[in-house]
C-alpha cells in the first residue's frame, strides 16, 4: 500500500513539472510567434506607406536631397536594399557601397559590397534596410565609420 502511494505520488509529481515545462514552452512560442507579427506588422505598414509615397510621385530622393546628402552608403543586401537602388537609379543620389554581415549571400544589386570586418569607405550618410534590428546595427557600425546612420524605416516615413 504505500509503495503504491509513494508511486502515485512520484507520477503525480513528474506530472506537474511536465505540466509546467510545455506551459513554459507554450509560453516561449507564443511570445516569438507575437515578435514575428508584430515585425511583418510594421513590415507591411512600411511597404504600404512607400507605395502611397511612390502613387504620389514622390521618393526616397526628397528625404536625402532635403538633408544634404548626395552619396550613401546602404548596409543590408536584401529586397529592401535593392528597392531602395531602383527608386534612386537616376535621381542624383549615388549608392557607394552596401555592407552586410555575409556578403557571399548577397542579393543586392549593388556593385561594391564590403563586411564589416572590412574597413568601409567614407559615406555621408549609412542607411540600415533591416530597421527593425536597428539599433543593435547601428551600434555595429558606429566603431566603423563616421557618418550619420540611419534607418531606412526613417527615411520612408519622413517622405
Amino acid at each position: 500500500m504505500r509503495m503504491r502511494y509513494k508511486c502515485a505520488m512520484a507520477l503525480a509529481g513528474t506530472a506537474g513539472i511536465l505540466a509546467v515545462l510545455i506551459e513554459r514552452h507554450h509560453k516561449l512560442q507564443l511570445q516569438a510567434l507575437k515578435a514575428e507579427n508584430d515585425k511583418l506588422s510594421d513590415h507591411y505598414q512600411l511597404l504600404n506607406h512607400w507605395l502611397e509615397v511612390q502613387h504620389e510621385g514622390r521618393s526616397t530622393a526628397e528625404y536625402f536631397q532635403q538633408m544634404g546628402y548626395s552619396r550613401i552608403a546602404v548596409y543590408g543586401m536584401g529586397d529592401l536594399a535593392n528597392r531602395l537602388s531602383e527608386e534612386l537609379a537616376g535621381s542624383g543620389i549615388q549608392i557607394d557601397y552596401g555592407v552586410d554581415r555575409d556578403v557571399s549571400c548577397t542579393i543586392a544589386r549593388i556593385e561594391n559590397v564590403y563586411s564589416l570586418q572590412e574597413e568601409l569607405p567614407p559615406a555621408e550618410v549609412m542607411v540600415v534596410t533591416p530597421y527593425y534590428a536597428f539599433e543593435s546595427i547601428c551600434n555595429d557600425l558606429k566603431e566603423k565609420i563616421d557618418c550619420p546612420v540611419i534607418s531606412l524605416e526613417e527615411v520612408i516615413w519622413s517622405v
